[in-house]
């Protein structure tokens, strides 16, 4: 599960740094990383959680919130780079 997150994070880091070189990207992610330390430490302690029988029930839920919050906390620069990356393949044609 702990993977899933950070794959998606990848995925978020990977969209930001397609229109740009690597140290635009570079610069995304150091000024993504305090803001991302939160959703880290939410993840370390769920993987903690899971890893105990009368608390892995409560863990599929609280992951499904963790990964709804951080969607809509990030909804305009999500949809943004959707948008530009539909944009310039649209170019292309």
């Amino acid at each position: 599960m702990t993977s899933l997150f950070i794959g998606l994070y990848g995925l978020y880091l990977i969209m930001v740094g397609v229109q740009g070189n690597a140290s635009t990207l570079i610069s995304e992610v150091e000024s993504d990383a305090p803001q991302f330390l939160p959703w880290l430490l939410a993840i370390v302690a769920l993987a903690f959680l899971n890893e105990f029988e009368s608390t892995k029930k409560f863990v599929k839920p609280f992951a499904a919130l963790i990964v709804l919050n951080f969607f809509l906390k990030n909804f305009g620069t999500i949809k943004q780079q959707v948008s530009s990356i539909y944009n310039s393949s649209q170019k292309g044609n």
